[in-house]
């Protein structure tokens, strides 16, 4: 993935009445840091979000990296 790049995933499974998203950002702090910002909840609900982690851009794509690949596994997707 991209530096800096924003991910959003969805999980739709109609039959488990199952509609979700889960979205990870990267921001800047206010100590010239970056954050990794996770946001998840029902597709067209307002959601809730964390901070997964925080340090160096690199640090934080690597985390984002990890946590889209888990997300993967467990049936989410990217929407075309």
């Amino acid at each position: 993935m991209g530096p800096g790049m924003d991910v959003y995933l969805e999980k739709i499974d109609a039959r488990h009445n199952c509609c979700r998203f889960y979205s990870l950002r990267i921001e800047k702090d206010l100590f010239a840091e970056h954050l990794l910002v996770a946001q998840w909840g029902r597709i067209g609900g307002r959601g809730r979000s964390m901070i997964k982690g925080s340090g160096p851009l690199a640090s934080c794509q690597q985390l984002r990296d990890r946590i889209v690949a888990i997300r993967e596994r467990r049936g989410y997707v990217q929407p075309a």
